[in-house]
């Protein structure tokens, strides 16, 4: 290897460094927006589950429906890999065929394109915009007795996937009003989703800021072995000359 394939490798390593250390800059910067908004959603999803809880009464059909949660970009770790696991492990578990299933985001996607996997509906959502169910979904979503949401979230500051189920039997104490209970169980569902999706949106950024931070810092180490690597070579050169000079002269 000589000098010139060096500072090469080092220019591209110099990009490397720039381009990972922007994204993890960008990821960390999206954070803070997203760690308050995921505060506003999860009390939100609390407080309408309390009544849900309350007003819902179980299908009395046997269909159940599971929605896996993923995200559109790469480079955040194996969060989206250990989510398609604990999905595969869940229908593995519930071998019959009443369970449907729905996908979000493209990592999904592309996954379950590739394998022999009935897919009832594949979903993409953008992360700027808000994120809510259209009603022809929201419509299919209430036949099933019961409706699973599987995603990421941070606990103790370490990603894990976690399994959410949208309707729990409870003994009734509620003193039932007159109340819309078809809207109330749409905005339900689609708030239990925009928060599921939001802390798997800042499991995300966490895990690319962490994942960039490490690329950067990798980049830096290998940048410093190749400047020494250089450095070597250019005195190895620097010596040989000075060395044949001398023996000319002699």
């Amino acid at each position: 290897m000589n000098i010139r394939d060096i500072k090469s490798k080092i220019n591209v390593l110099f990009n490397v460094n720039k381009l990972t250390n922007t994204m993890s800059m960008i990821s960390f910067s999206k954070m803070n927006k997203f760690s308050k908004k995921c505060l506003i959603l999860s009390n939100l999803y609390l407080e309408t589950k309390k009544i849900i809880l309350e007003i819902y009464d179980f299908k009395k059909n046997n269909l159940f429906c599971c929605i896996l949660i993923t995200t559109n970009k790469g480079y955040c770790g194996n969060m989206n890999i250990e989510s398609i696991r604990y999905l595969l492990k869940f229908i593995k578990d519930n071998n019959n065929n009443n369970l449907d299933i729905i996908v979000i985001g493209k990592k999904a996607i592309d996954f379950f394109n590739k394998k022999n996997i009935y897919i009832k509906k594949k979903i993409i959502f953008n992360e700027k915009d808000e994120i809510f169910f259209p009603s022809e979904i929201l419509n299919f979503l209430k036949l099933y007795k019961n409706v699973f949401f599987i995603s990421s979230k941070l606990i103790n500051n370490s990603p894990k996937t976690i399994k959410t189920d949208l309707f729990i039997k409870k003994k009734k104490i509620f003193f039932e009003k007159k109340i819309n209970k078809e809207n109330l169980i749409d905005n339900y569902i689609n708030y239990t989703l925009n928060y599921l999706y939001n802390e798997n949106y800042f499991c995300e950024l966490k895990l690319r800021t962490i994942t960039m931070k490490s690329a950067s810092d990798n980049s830096l180490k290998i940048i410093k072995s190749m400047n020494i690597l250089k450095n070597k070579i250019r005195q190895y050169k620097v010596t040989q000359e000075m060395l044949e000079i001398i023996n000319g002269v002699l």
